[in-house]
């Protein structure tokens, strides 16, 4: 009987233990949804996949359509990839929506604000960056050959307020991050990633 009531004990240990592991999944950050916000500036989700021509795939998905936001109101792809590199596109449709990037000094989530952020070369040298907005958010798109898989590779998104300039970004508000609340993610390897991102979903 104490051996029975043993197992079930164990049973009820291992539950919570296998529902996190299974929730952990690095492909997908799932937002906690902010009601304090326009829907345009709610996060809810960002997904990664691999395109067939060999590019990674990054989607945010927001609450809502932009509105009546700010000119000055982007969406923010974050990537820790050796440096730290924002990239962007504009809230508003209606403005030039090419691909922004931007790179700083190798810094956590939370220090996004504080960056020093200057235009990087990256599109020059590597075609296939672009961004695009689609229903309810936008598209960013890396090429594969651009990455080290050897080194840490981790992401997030933002919705911001920010002034773009020829050589400088400076982010003067953030409204929301997808990863807002958690714990600070543990890096992974770009290649764990990618090994992850191609294995079936469950």
């Amino acid at each position: 009987m104490k051996w029975v009531s043993a197992l079930i004990l164990l049973l009820f240990m291992v539950g919570p233990v296998s529902a996190m592991n299974i929730e952990a999944d690095p492909r997908t950050i799932i937002s906690f949804m902010d009601r304090s916000i326009s829907p345009e500036l709610d996060i809810l989700r960002v997904t990664t996949d691999i395109s067939p021509d060999n590019h990674l795939v990054f989607q945010v998905k927001t609450k809502g359509e932009w509105d009546n936001g700010e000119d000055s109101d982007y969406l923010l792809l974050q990537i820790l990839h050796e440096k730290t590199y924002a990239l962007l596109i504009p809230l508003n449709e209606k403005k030039e929506s090419r691909i922004l990037v931007y790179e700083g000094d190798l810094q956590s989530e939370s220090q996004l604000m504080s960056i020093a952020f200057s235009e990087s070369a990256l599109t020059n040298l590597h075609a296939g960056f672009d961004a695009k907005h689609i229903h309810r958010g936008a598209e960013f798109t890396v090429p594969l050959d651009w990455v080290n898989f050897g080194a840490d590779f981790s992401f997030d998104a933002y919705t911001v307020q920010a002034e773009v300039q020829d050589n400088s970004l400076q982010i003067s508000k953030v409204y929301d991050q997808a990863r807002k609340g958690r714990p600070e993610e543990k890096r992974i390897t770009a290649i764990t990633l990618l090994n992850n991102i191609c294995s079936p979903k469950k």
